[in-house]
This record gives structure tokens, sequence and C-alpha cells, in this order.
């Protein structure tokens, strides 16, 4: 296939960078002067579109750059010499977060759960009753590689009940996607971007800030280092600043975004993730099929208790099964961009994260042509079992 073919016809089944909708692609034509009050006035709207979506009344920060950025930032300006910072990890992201940590001269404290697993609370509690000492606890709410949620509620109450130490929530995947509730959990950092449930390009990333956060910030006694990075100019910005120079094209895909979503009602949106994601997993297992986490420690596919997200499902590659023949059959054959995950090599990564992965039309396209392809790879499919119940789950979408 050419290469101007594969970017005019395949459609990303992955988790980002989300493919952009009609809607969100009309948005960005539109133009804008950054140096304008207009433009501040719309920024701001944005911003406070954003709050809503993480249900906080924190300052939002915007910044320059992909989602990762976001780490640096909150790491670089809370973090003195050999600051400690208790990480909760079940996955590839979860790793990450030391490696930004001893970057800017802190101490990770890492626990790490089995990664078909959520963070297990109580260990989480042992643990910060020896390390009460921490300067800030950071858990990822949706691992993106394992697409297992934490019980970031949970773990925020014992944060705050055990210690002093500020709340970080890495929602990279779940903000636009699933409720994210700032405010509640007690969260002091709560991060995410544009090129998720945004489903806009790379190149913002969004950053709720507690008092407490900004407390901690101003009463360092070492400097920051850098500049592009440090957050204490956007405290109170002079008029007609902004953080440095917004992608304004961005800026306008995520506010089509945001006015999708408020616009049908937020819980609806979510709704919808939902029954995408439960469709594409009960499809996945009734075809004979396997998903990542461990469904033996799981209360079930409909228990408000489970641990399987609703914008990203992990899936392992069926025994023998070389993935090469998999991407080539689906990218050529049915247009559609299946991919090993560079996190964890035996599996792949699905997305419910933009309003194509949610539709009822993608979602039977891909489970039949998936079916299809590991049928020809002489791997035993129940089709028509994983098409029939995932259809049954998809008729309780409401139409948008």
């Amino acid at each position: 296939m050419s290469r101007q073919n594969l970017f005019d016809r395949y459609a990303n089944t992955s988790t980002g960078v989300s493919d952009s909708d009609v809607k969100t692609i009309r948005s960005m034509i539109g133009r804008f002067n950054l140096h304008t009050k207009e433009f501040h006035q719309y920024s701001d709207e944005t911003k406070e579109m954003l709050k809503k979506i993480f249900q906080t009344k924190n300052q939002i920060i915007s910044l320059t750059g992909s989602i990762r950025i976001a780490f640096d930032a909150i790491f670089s300006n809370i973090l003195e010499p050999a600051d400690k910072v208790l990480v909760l990890t079940n996955g590839y992201w979860g790793n990450h977060i030391p490696k930004v940590i001893n970057s800017y001269r802190g101490e990770s404290i890492v626990y790490e759960e089995n990664p078909k697993l959520p963070i297990n609370v109580e260990k989480v509690k042992d643990i910060l009753r020896k390390n009460n000492d921490v300067k800030a606890v950071a858990v990822v709410h949706v691992e993106t590689d394992t697409g297992i949620v934490n019980s970031v509620s949970k773990i925020g109450e014992i944060v705050k009940k055990e210690s002093d130490a500020l709340y970080i929530v890495d929602c990279a995947t779940s903000l636009g996607g699933m409720e994210v509730r700032v405010d509640d959990w007690g969260a002091d950092f709560c991060f995410s971007g544009s090129h998720k449930c945004m489903t806009a390009p790379v190149g913002l990333a969004f950053i709720s800030m507690s008092e407490d956060a900004w407390n901690v910030i101003q009463n360092r006694k070492t400097p920051i280092y850098g500049v592009y990075n440090n957050l204490i100019p956007w405290r109170a910005p002079q008029e007609l600043e902004c953080e440095p120079p917004l992608p304004t094209m961005t800026l306008h895909a995520v506010r089509a975004t945001l006015e999708w979503i408020l616009s049908i009602g937020p819980k609806e949106a979510y709704k919808l993730h939902e029954l995408a994601a439960l469709a594409l997993r009960i499809g996945l297992l009734e075809m004979g099929l396997e998903v990542f986490p461990d469904c033996s420690n799981c209360e079930g596919c409909n228990s408000e208790k489970r641990f399987c997200s609703d914008v990203v499902t992990t899936v392992p590659y069926p025994p023998k099964v070389d993935h090469n023949d998999v991407e080539k059959i689906m990218g050529e054959r049915y247009h559609l961009s299946l991919t090993r995950t560079p996190y964890r090599p035996d599996t792949f990564q699905l997305g419910t994260i933009n309003e194509w992965q949610i539709s009822q039309e993608y979602i039977l396209k891909f489970l039949t042509t998936l079916g299809l392809t590991f049928s020809e790879l002489d791997v035993n499919i129940n089709l028509d079992n994983g098409i029939k119940k995932a259809y049954e789950i998809l008729r309780q979408q409401k139409p948008i």
C-alpha cells in the first residue's frame, strides 16, 4: 500500500494520537490572533469548559506540547533535591513517572502492582504509613498500556488521611471519555491533553492545580530550573499574556469536542464510551479471544467495580499468530490500522476514545474484520456469537 493511501484511508484503532472527526477538523480552519483580548476571552472560556469536564474549581493551566510535558511541569515545579514521591504503578506510564522524578533530583518510592490488576489500595495505605514524609503521591487513572482503571478516589482518601502529600493523578486517556472528579478525589494536580478523548491533534496539555499545589511551589526554598515549564508566571498572568504560544488550531479542535460533550451532557457522552467498550470486550470474549486484565479477579463487565476501562482495551495476540500478518490483512484489506503496543509487544491496544470509535458502525466493523482475519490465520473464532452479543449491547446507545 502506498504511503498516500495509508494516510488517506487507514483508520486508527488504537488510543492515540486520536483520529479527529469531521466537526473537529472543520473547527480548525478558523483563524485567530493570539495577541488580542478576543483570543484570551476565548481561551479563558475554553478553560471554564474544561473545568466542567475535570469537575473542579481549581485553576487550569495550558501548556504547549504533548501530555508528557505535564509530567515535567509538575515535578520540576514541586521537587527540590531529595524530595520523595510515592509512585503507584501497574503499567508503562506509571513506570515512566520515576524517570521524570529522578531527572529533577527527586527520590522515587515505587509500589508496582501486577499489570493485570488495579493498584491495591490497602497496600497503598501500608506503604504510606511507613513513608508519610513523601512530598507527593502519583498514580495513573487509566493505564493506557493495560486498559486498567485504578481506584483513584479511594487512593485519594488514603493520601489525605495518612499524609500531607500532594496528590497527582494522570488522566491522560480518561478525560473526556470517563468521569473525572478532581475535587472529589482531592487531586492537587490532575492532567490530560488534546490528543486522546479530546480528539484533537497533539499540541496541548492541561493541568488542574489546587491551592495547596500553588502554595508548595511558591514556598519552595530553591529556584525552579528552566523557564518554559515554570508555572509561577501563570498563577496571575499579565493582561494579554497566555501560556507559551498556544497552538490556536489545536485549541479550536479541543473547543469543538468540549462543545459536543457539554451539548449532549457529560454523563450521556461517557455512557457512549462505556457501551462501546463493553460491546467491544464482550464481542472479543464471545469470539474466543482474551483481554489483558485478569478477569478472574474482576466482579464482571457489568459491575460498577469492574477495572476494565471505557477508553482502552488491551488484547493479547492468540498463540502462534504473527502480528505482522494481522496488521497486513487488517490494513491492506480493511483499512484499519491495528498495531502491537510498543509497551507490551505480545498485545495490541484498542481505543474507544473518539466519536468514530464509539459508534455502532465502527465496533461491528472492527469485530467482524478482526474475526475474519484471525479465522484466516487458523484461529478458532466464533464470529457470529461475538457480533450478536456486541450488537445487543450497542442497541442501548442513544442516537446522537
